[in-house]
C-alpha cells in the first residue's frame, strides 16, 4: 500500500467485498484514476505520442504528457524517440505488459508485508515510547 494514499482510502479498499484491478493498482502503486486510464490506452491502443494520448484522454497536452511521464517513472511505460522527417523526432510511449504490472504490484505487496510484520513485532515498545501506559489503561477499565 502506497504512502500517497490516506488511511481512510486504504481502509475503504480493504473493506470492499471484492477488490478489482483498479483498486489493487491504486492501492499498491499509488496511482490515480487518470494514470490508470492512460495505462489502459497504451495497452489497448498501442504506442501513443503525447498528442495521441491527449486526444484519446480528452485532456490538455501538458496533462497527457505528465500522465505518461508518471507511468514511465513508475515503470509502467517506456518512452522511445522515433525519428520523423528532416531530422526531427517525437516521443512514443508504450505500456509494459500487464504481467510486468502484476509483478510490480506483487513486489510492492511483499515489501509492504515484510515491513508491517517487522513493525508489528515492536508495536508494544513503540506504543510505550508514545507515552501510553498500558497499566493505567488496564486500571481504568475495571
Amino acid at each position: 500500500m502506497n504512502i500517497g494514499m490516506s488511511l481512510r482510502e486504504i481502509q475503504s479498499i480493504l473493506n470492499t467485498p471484492e477488490v478489482g484491478p483498479e483498486e489493487l493498482i491504486k492501492c499498491a502503486l499509488g496511482m490515480k484514476t487518470t494514470e490508470i486510464q492512460a495505462y489502459c490506452i497504451l495497452v489497448n491502443a498501442g504506442p501513443q505520442t503525447v498528442q495521441d494520448a491527449s486526444d484519446t484522454l480528452d485532456k490538455s497536452r501538458s496533462t497527457a504528457q505528465r500522465l505518461l511521464q508518471n507511468l514511465v517513472e513508475k515503470g509502467l511505460a517506456t518512452r522511445e524517440e522515433e525519428l520523423i522527417g528532416l531530422g526531427g523526432y517525437k516521443y512514443v510511449y508504450r505500456a509494459v505488459p500487464p504481467e510486468r504490472l502484476r509483478d510490480s504490484i506483487r513486489g510492492t505487496l511483499d515489501r509492504w508485508y515484510e515491513r508491517m510484520t517487522s513493525e508489528l513485532e515492536d508495536l508494544p515498545q513503540r506504543i510505550a515510547e508514545m507515552g501510553c501506559d498500558p497499566e493505567k489503561a488496564g486500571a481504568s477499565t475495571g
